[in-house]
């Protein structure tokens, strides 16, 4: 019993002391959570100090991310300018590995090899660019001796024919080392022009020395027979200064001409520009050469519009153009023959034009081409008339590079010729400036 009832007395006495344990212990909970309530409202009137870092990195975050895609826009952009650097570039460019293996290209590349669209991403090899057997193995030679660090510029000259227009073609290869992985930059510049350009100056000068040669030769002739007395006889003293006299004219005139081609040709030549009423100036230049034409019986005609002929251009070179077109029809046509000068507007040009026409000998069909070259004479009619050769390269140049105008010429042998130029109403050359 005793054992029985001291069980149940401690039962009782044990759940009282854990009945008021929890008590005491929910009502010391209640009361800290209610303090540090109060406390955290205190201290902290916002976010929390690692809720502001968050934000910080979030932000420090977005701006490295608006830098990097602000940078990758920017080298893009670089990218595509040195791209459209590169394809607007005249010369082919290309960079090959030491093996010659083309890694990149230009536009110009890929036109020079005929890909279709000018396109710079399509692959192409290099023998597609030198289309040379021999120019190939040096410039792969070069290509690997540049590759292993050998400093310097390399160069290399080639000929080819195009597989289009079966024209000869010349280049000039520059090879460069690029950087240190060995890439090779080339660049093809074409000299077929620059060939040209000094074979027609040597071909100048031998002209010219060979037309110079003439003229001075009857000068010296003539003074050294004055010199050895061989002139005694008045009338013959009198026929041979008189070929003096006319050689240093036509010598005076081949230099003046040539001053003047190569003035203009230098783009150093000023005109006079003025408004002119080209029908007046042709008939006032005419004018002059009627005695010539008198002589010869030839019926010199000048047919003018009633208006709308004036041009602005300089007036001593347009009567130089004319002076040598109708100069050159009274020399060539025979006697009791017709020049016509017609001056007309051209609506559709707006332009002024001048027609030179002959009933004379005419030109063969493959002399009209080079009728405006520097000292190109017919040669069947070289020995009807002397000349520089140098008019018609004059009045080219007065026509097109001074006043931007046309001219040219219509012809078949027996039938005469036709000669034409048209000068716009408006003068547009930049040599006024």
């Amino acid at each position: 019993m005793f054992d029985q009832g001291f069980m149940i007395a401690w039962c009782v006495v044990s759940a009282s002391l854990f009945a008021a344990g929890w008590w005491f212990r929910d009502r010391v909970w209640r009361s800290g959570c209610r303090r540090l309530d109060a406390r955290t409202e205190e201290t902290f009137q916002g976010p929390s100090e690692l809720e502001a870092v968050f934000e910080r990195w979030v932000e420090h975050v977005e701006t490295i991310r608006r830098e990097q895609i602000l940078a990758r826009h920017i080298t893009e952009e670089m990218v595509r300018q040195s791209r459209r650097i590169l394809d607007a570039l005249e010369d082919p460019v290309v960079v090959i590995d030491g093996d010659g293996v083309v890694l990149e290209h230009n536009a110009t590349a890929a036109t020079l090899v005929g890909l279709e669209g000018n396109s710079s991403t399509d692959r192409i090899g290099l023998g597609d660019l030198v289309r040379n057997p021999v120019a190939m193995r040096e410039i792969l030679e070069l290509a690997r001796g540049l590759a292993s660090d050998c400093p310097g510029t390399r160069r290399v000259n080639f000929s080819t024919t195009g597989e289009s227009d079966m024209v000869v073609r010349d280049f000039e290869v520059s090879l460069r080392r690029l950087d240190d992985a060995g890439r090779i930059l080339l660049v093809l510049h074409d000299t077929t022009r620059e060939r040209e350009i000094a074979r027609l100056k040597s071909e100048f000068v031998a002209k010219a020395s060979h037309e110079l040669r003439t003229p001075l030769s009857s000068i010296r002739a003539t003074l050294e027979m004055l010199e050895t007395g061989d002139l005694e006889d008045p009338d013959h003293r009198r026929e041979m200064m008189a070929i003096a006299s006319e050689e240093s004219d036509r010598l005076a005139r081949m230099v003046d001409d040539m001053l003047d081609i190569s003035r203009i040709e230098a783009g150093v030549a000023r005109p006079r520009i003025e408004r002119i009423d080209l029908g007046d100036l042709v008939d006032e230049t005419v004018d002059g050469l009627r005695a010539t034409a008198q002589k010869r019986s030839i019926d010199l005609r000048v047919l003018s519009g009633q208006g709308g002929l004036e041009v602005e251009g300089d007036r001593v070179m347009l009567a130089t153009v004319v002076t040598n077109l109708v100069g050159n029809a009274l020399k060539y046509v025979p006697e009791g023959e017709r020049v016509t000068i017609e001056v007309a507007p051209e609506d559709l040009t707006r332009s002024v034009v001048v027609t030179v026409t002959d009933t004379g000998l005419g030109i063969p069909e493959e002399d009209l081409p080079r009728i405006f070259e520097k000292f190109y004479r017919v040669s069947r009619y070289e020995r009807k008339a002397q000349g520089t050769g140098l008019g018609l390269d004059l009045c080219r140049n007065i026509v097109e590079r001074v006043h931007q105008g046309r001219i040219g010429v219509d012809s078949r042998v027996g039938e005469g010729a036709r000669f034409w130029f048209g000068v716009p109403a408006s003068f547009a050359s930049s040599m006024a400036a």
